[in-house]
């Protein structure tokens, strides 16, 4: 490699790593309360392409045939929406259920404003009627959120994103999870991209909404937007820095690289 093939490939990987790398500045707005899974996340789930069974892709069988996967593709949707009503929405259980067109309105109303920016106030947030909670009306509504919460293909091209083909350095994973549990502890939750690329057994997004230490682990509870039901489990280890993902139907289980997301255009 030539010194000047050399140079150029060091800006590259700084060019790649700055968004991650750059100093990082924490939540100053006060929230109310956390992020609840029981409450803040969504009734339905993001579905996967393929048939996965123990994280390996499988031949649909005659059951899974029937079944069309009409939602896929949104990971980094969904927990960018759950995280934008968290901070910008409240619930009216009182009050008269909006009509699908209205409901739509609102819905947008919500996932426009940039998800980085600071929480709104109690007064100042997007009412949503009839619903005590995001996973009450999404229950109810789940297409109206569906069609409406955003694409999955805009994605791709985000400047975040590009950090996926530099390497993973464990100095940058430690100071993740600081800045991870630091932020938990001020009742803010943190988007977290896992991948392992370029293997791509896992290129996925959760919320970190939970967490505490056990000796030389950090446990997390996280969001996924593959399940519906019941949190997931993210765990740092400090004497590898190394993330670890439980096993699911689409991953294993092991390591993961980890980024957090959304924190501003860039990252």
């Amino acid at each position: 490699m030539s010194c000047r093939t050399k140079v150029l490939f060091s800006f590259l990987i700084a060019f790649l790593l700055w968004p991650s790398a750059r100093a990082y500045e924490p939540p100053q707005t006060p929230v109310a309360r956390p992020f609840n899974f029981d409450t803040d996340t969504f009734a339905f789930s993001n579905e996967t392409v393929w048939n996965y069974v123990d994280g390996r892709v499988q031949a649909d069988s005659s059951h899974d045939r029937e079944h069309k996967r009409n939602y896929t593709r949104r990971c980094f949707v969904v927990t960018r929406a759950a995280v934008q009503f968290w901070k910008f929405a409240r619930f009216d259980p009182e009050a008269k259920p909006l009509d699908s067109e209205k409901l739509a309105e609102r819905i947008r109303q919500v996932t426009e404003r940039s998800v980085w920016l600071p929480a709104l106030s109690y007064k100042e947030r997007i009412v949503f009627p009839g619903y005590d909670s995001l996973r009450e009306i999404s229950s109810a509504s789940a297409g109206v959120f569906q069609a409406n919460i955003g694409l999955g293909w805009p994605i791709y091209f985000r400047a975040g994103m590009m950090p996926i083909i530099a390497p993973v350095y464990r100095e940058i994973e430690a100071q993740l999870n600081e800045e991870i549990f630091n932020d938990l502890q001020k009742k803010y939750p943190t988007i977290v991209w896992l991948y392992n690329f370029p293997s791509l057994d896992m290129n996925h997004a959760v919320v970190v909404f939970a967490g505490w230490r056990e000796g030389e682990r950090y446990i997390y509870r996280v969001y996924d937007p593959n399940y519906a039901n019941a949190p997931k489990t993210l765990k740092y280890d400090v004497d590898s820095r190394t993330f670890f993902y439980q096993p699911t139907f689409y991953f294993k289980g092991g390591s993961v690289a980890a980024r957090a997301v959304y924190r501003g255009v860039l990252q």
